[in-house]
């Protein structure tokens, strides 16, 4: 589970095990519980900078992490397992972590 503060909105995100595949629900926050949960959150607070890179029919999320540590990452999000494993990354995407846990955002926080 995690709280997120985009921009003035704010999030609250259940993520279930697993790797690649893993259901995910958002549930909007109001600034108040957001400020109560705030807190109470475990480990280092991650803190990031977003940027939405349009693919085609697919969208890039690119992640420049400025907390717990530097680090670049990339994201792009499938409508199915099918659509992920038929993706052919771009040249500039580097090394592939989506079966690495370590890259997971509740473990990056516990370094």
């Amino acid at each position: 589970m995690r709280i997120r503060k985009q921009d003035e909105e704010y999030i609250f995100t259940y993520k279930g095990k697993g790797l690649m595949v893993r259901e995910e629900y958002n549930l909007p926050l109001t600034k108040e519980a957001f400020d109560k949960l705030l807190p109470k959150a475990e480990g280092h607070i991650i803190s990031k900078t977003r940027y939405q890179i349009p693919l085609g029919n697919l969208v890039i999320e690119l992640d420049l992490f400025q907390s717990p540590t530097d680090l670049i990452m990339a994201e792009v999000e499938f409508p199915d397992e099918e659509t992920a494993n038929a993706f052919t990354p771009p040249a500039w995407f580097d090394r592939d972590v989506t079966n690495d846990p370590a890259y997971h955002n509740s473990n990056m926080s516990k370094q």
